[in-house]
C-alpha cells in the first residue's frame, strides 16, 4: 500500500498527459481543430488499453492499492471507467463537425475533455473523500467552461456563471461535510468511516457530502440548475454531461452510501426512499409541459436519477447490479439522442433553430433517418422492448421488489408510465404534424451518423443480449471498499 505504483495510475496520467498535449497545440491549429480531436481520440484509446490492462491484473490478484490507500482499482470502478470513456469517445467523434459549424471550434473543447476524463476516473479509482474531491472539482472546473464554450451566445455564457455558482456552493457543502467526517472518525478513508462509531457529527457530515453529491446527479429538490444550464450549454456537451457526469458520480454515491454507512443503512434508507420519489414525480410531471427539447431531455434526466435511487436502497447483490447495468444503457441512449439532438438544432448568438418541439415537426419524414434514429432513442428512455432501457428499468424494478420496496416498485412504474406521453409527443410531432417552415437540417457527418449507429446498435444489444454483461456485472460491487 505505501510503496507507489505508477501502473495503478496511468490511466488518469495518460488523460492529463493528452490534456497538456492537446492544449500546447491549440495554438497550432485554431480553427482547424480535427487533428487537436484525432490526438483526443488516441489519447482516449491509449488510456482504454491501460484499463484493460488494469482489468486483467484486477482479474488474476483482486483489488490493489497504492499511495497508501488513496488510490483503488478493482472491478466496480473499472467498469464505471470504462463506461465513461466510452461516452467520451462518442461525445468527441460527433463533436468535431458539431463544434465546427457552430463556428466554436477554437480548440481548447479538446483539452477540456481530456482533463474532465481524468477527474472523472480520479473519482471512480479511489475509495478517499479527499480524492474524490479532488477528481470532482477538476471534472467540474472543466464542465463550467465547456458550457461556455459557444461565448457568442447569451444564452451560453448565462449557463456557465449559473453552473459555477450553483457548482462552487455545492462544493463547499462537500468540503465542510469532509471536515466534520474528519472530526468525527479521524479519517477520510471509506472503509476507517464505515468502521467509526456513530455520531452527530458523523451523521451531519454525513448530510453535507450527500446534498453535495445529489447537487451533481441531480436529485430533487437540487436539480434546479438541470433545464437552464442544459439549454445554454453546447448540445454536443449537455449529452456529455448527461451521461457521463451521473454515471461517474453514481459510482461515488454507490461507494459512500454501501461502501461507509452500509452497516447503518436503516438510518438513511427512508431519506433515499423519499427522495427517489420526489426525484421521479416532479421530473416527469414537469417534463410534461415541456416545449424545448433540451429541457424536456433535461427533466427526463432528472427523472432516471430517480429511478436509479431506487436501487440504491435495494439489496447490494440486486441494487448495485441493476445500477451498472440501467448506467450503461442510459449512458448509451443518451449520447445517441443528443447526436441526433445536436444534428437537428443550430445555435448562434440571437436564436436557437431546431430545439423547438415544433421545429421538429414533419421531421420523420423529411430526415427519415434521423427520425428513426431519435424515435429508437425516445423508446430506450420511455423503457419500451425491446431496448435496454426497457431491460434496465425492468431490472430496477425487479430488485426493489426482491428487496421488498413495494412503494417504490410501484410509484417508480407508474412514472415510466406518465414519462412515455413526453416521449411519445415527440414522436408525434416528427410523423404527425405539418413541418411550418420548408427549411430542412444540415447533411448527417460520417462521424455523428457512426455515432447514432454504435448508439442503435448498444441499445439494441442491451435489450436482446444483456445476458454476457449481466454475468460480468453480477459480483462488481461486493466489495466496493
Amino acid at each position: 500500500m505505501g510503496n507507489f505504483d505508477m501502473m495503478l495510475v496511468m490511466p488518469v496520467i495518460c488523460l492529463a498527459a493528452y490534456g497538456m498535449l492537446t492544449l500546447l497545440l491549440v495554438p497550432s491549429y485554431r480553427g482547424n481543430t480535427r487533428w487537436l480531436g484525432i490526438t483526443t481520440l488516441i489519447g482516449i484509446g491509449m488510456t482504454g488499453a491501460f484499463l484493460v490492462r488494469l482489468w486483467g491484473y484486477w482479474r488474476m490478484s483482486g483489488p490493489q492499492e497504492t499511495a497508501y490507500g488513496m488510490v483503488r482499482i478493482d472491478g466496480f470502478g473499472l467498469f464505471f471507467s470504462f463506461l465513461v470513456l466510452l461516452v467520451g469517445m462518442l461525445s468527441v467523434l460527433y463533436s468535431m463537425t458539431f463544434l465546427e459549424r457552430e463556428q466554436a471550434d477554437q480548440g481548447e473543447f479538446y483539452p477540456l475533455m481530456l482533463f474532465c476524463l481524468a477527474g472523472m476516473l480520479l473519482m471512480l479509482q479511489t475509495a478517499h473523500l479527499m480524492m474524490v474531491f479532488i477528481g470532482l472539482e477538476i471534472f467540474s472546473l472543466s464542465l463550467y467552461v465547456l458550457t461556455g464554450l459557444t461565448r457568442m451566445r447569451v444564452r451560453s455564457v448565462e449557463a456557465a456563471l449559473k453552473y459555477f455558482l450553483l457548482g462552487s456552493f455545492s462544493s463547499g457543502f462537500f468540503v465542510y461535510g469532509m471536515a466534520l467526517i474528519y472530526g468525527a472518525t479521524g479519517s477520510l478513508a471509506m472503509a476507517q468511516i464505515g468502521a467509526a462509531q456513530p455520531s452527530r457529527m458523523l451523521w451531519i457530515g454525513f448530510g453535507l457530502v450527500l446534498i453535495g453529491l445529489c447537487f451533481k446527479i441531480a436529485i430533487v429538490p437540487f436539480h434546479q440548475w438541470v433545464p437552464d444550464v442544459y439549454q445554454g450549454a453546447p448540445t454536443n456537451v449537455t449529452g456529455f454531461m448527461a451521461a457521463a457526469t451521473k454515471t461517474a458520480v453514481f459510482a461515488v454515491l454507490l461507494r459512500f452510501l454501501l461502501g461507509s454507512f452500509g452497516e447503518h443503512s436503516e438510518i438513511w434508507i427512508p431519506l433515499i426512499k423519499w427522495l427517489a420519489i420526489l426525484t421521479m414525480t416532479v421530473a416527469n410531471l414537469v417534463a410534461l409541459t415541456q416545449t424545448d427539447m433540451k429541457r424536456l431531455l433535461a427533466y427526463s434526466s432528472v427523472a432516471h436519477a430517480g429511478y436509479l435511487l431506487i436501487a440504491v436502497i435495494c439489496k447490494p447483490e440486486d441494487g448495485v447490479r441493476a445500477i451498472l447495468f440501467y448506467l450503461t444503457a442510459y449512458a448509451v441512449m443518451t449520447v445517441g439522442a443528443f447526436a441526433v439532438l445536436a444534428a437537428v438544432g443550430r445555435g448562434d448568438a440571437d436564436s436557437e433553430r431546431g430545439y423547438r418541439l415544433t421545429d421538429w415537426a414533419g421531421l420523420g419524414w423529411r430526415r427519415p433517418m434521423l427520425g428513426l434514429a431519435m424515435t429508437f432513442f425516445l423508446f430506450s428512455l420511455a423503457g419500451m422492448p425491446p431496448t435496454g432501457g426497457f431491460l434496465g428499468k425492468y431490472v430496477i424494478f425487479q430488485a426493489a421488489i426482491r428487496s421488498e420496496q413495494y412503494l417504490l416498485a410501484v410509484v417508480g412504474v407508474l412514472n415510466a408510465t406518465v414519462a412515455v406521453y413526453y416521449y411519445l409527443k415527440v414522436v408525434v410531432a416528427m410523423y404527425m404534424r405539418d413541418p411550418e417552415t420548408d427549411e430542412l437540417p444540415a447533411p448527417v457527418s460520417p462521424a455523428a451518423a457512426t455515432v447514432m449507429l454504435l448508439s442503435i446498435f448498444g441499445v439494441l444489444y442491451l435489450g436482446l443480449a444483456p445476458g454476457r454483461l449481466l454475468d460480468l456485472i453480477r459480483n462488481l460491487g461486493s466489495a466496493l471498499v
